[in-house]
């Protein structure tokens, strides 16, 4: 009986849903996320194997066709982790009771994705392990084996997958921010929270999340390039220094060169500054983020979708 009256007195606190600004909001900040693990785990890989991880897949001299097979199989890597990635997110609302359906669409034209819901209610920290479980497994297995093998080519579908796990990270950590009793109705679009009617709601705006990504990744590049740019030449100079590289070339981990010798005077700067950037956006983001949902909050919530 008290169960049933509970429930009764249980009202939509939060409706979390994929709009077509926020659509392309989760393409850039997914964007974000893929530069993020692809320079993290790149130089990861180098530091632990001793060389960088390369995408060469077909031999040499097979023709002019090489680079695009290389490309495709760049494309079928950076897709292949859906399926799995989509399987765990099943296999967790199986193991709470679900019974998960699977599909795959196209937001508003704009962003394909892939989904795993059911009609099974969670509770909160239940509904956390479903949105977490395909980023943490993943990359508990496929980390190990890339470093253990030599396998640098799965550097791109844990990536991908990581990339594709912010915006799970993002809901795992505002749906913390609420009561532990709030219940969770997943469905193809979206998830809707129920709670009491005094539950306040927090902030959920993912517009904020991406911009404040956006400008912490442009400032911190842009502070980088800077720096490296004025004060590196000059400091390494006076040390005596007149040559050095920070990570390897044609790689995302070249992050600076610098050569001053009698026949020579050069600088550079790599992708690995973008890397910098990206980490620095997501990390002052996030960070936002959590002070923002535990601050006042707005009596009304922006809407967004996990995927």
């Amino acid at each position: 009986m008290a169960i049933e009256d509970a429930r009764e007195s249980e009202t939509v606190i939060g409706e979390l849903e994929l709009t077509r600004s926020l659509t392309i909001q989760m393409s850039a900040l997914g964007t974000l996320g893929l530069i993020v693990a692809a320079a993290a785990l790149s130089a990861l890989y180098q530091a632990v194997t001793g060389h960088p991880a390369t995408f060469q897949f077909a031999p040499d001299g097979v023709g002019w066709w090489t680079n695009g097979l290389n490309v495709l199989v760049v494309l079928f890597l950076g897709t292949a982790f859906l399926v799995p990635h989509e399987w765990l997110h099943g296999l967790a609302i199986r193991y709470y009771g679900g019974e998960p359906k699977y599909g795959v669409g196209v937001a508003h034209f704009i962003l394909p994705y892939a989904y795993a819901t059911t009609d099974h209610e969670f509770t909160r920290d239940q509904f956390v392990v479903v949105l977490l479980t395909p980023l943490v497994v993943m990359t508990a297995v496929g980390l190990p084996a890339m470093l253990a093998f030599g396998w640098g080519w799965l550097l791109l579908p844990l990536a991908a997958n990581a990339a594709g796990a912010i915006a799970d990270l993002w809901m795992a950590m505002t749906l913390l921010t609420y009561p532990a009793h709030v219940r969770l109705e997943d469905h193809e679009s979206g998830v809707r929270i129920l709670g009491r009617e005094d539950d306040r709601p927090r902030s959920l705006s993912v517009t904020a999340l991406v911009w404040d990504a956006l400008a912490g990744a442009a400032v911190a590049a842009i502070g980088v390039v800077a720096l490296l740019a004025l004060v590196g030449p000059v400091l390494l100079s006076a040390l005596g220094i007149e040559s050095l590289t920070v990570g390897t070339p044609d790689t995302f981990t070249y992050l600076f060169s610098f050569v001053n010798t009698p026949t020579e005077i050069s600088f550079g700067v790599g992708p690995g500054v973008l890397g910098v950037g990206s980490v620095v956006g997501v990390v002052y983001a996030f960070v936002r983020s959590y002070r923002r949902s535990n601050a006042t909050a707005p009596e009304t919530a922006t809407a967004v979708t996990r995927r």
